[in-house]
């Protein structure tokens, strides 16, 4: 296997681990949620668990961000 084969197998492998990690990320934000909008939208008085949620899921995702376009895989 030529070095130029090899590289195309590791930069897909470090492509396809990103695309994981943030289906991962999109999931856990989704099922945050989920549990947050289950008793409805506001559990009682002074009660926001869709907003917490939200706010939950939303730096999940960000905690997730993936790399810039274009960006390189690390060295292995």
């Amino acid at each position: 296997m030529s070095k130029q084969t090899g590289q195309r197998g590791q930069d897909l492998e470090w492509r396809v681990r990103v695309l994981e990690e943030r289906l991962t990320a999109v999931t856990d934000a989704v099922r945050v949620l989920a549990h947050g909008l289950e008793d409805g939208p506001v559990a009682g008085p002074g009660g926001r668990p869709a907003g917490e949620a939200a706010r939950r899921a939303y730096e999940l995702l960000l905690i997730a961000e993936p790399p810039p376009s274009g960006a390189a895989p690390p060295d292995a």
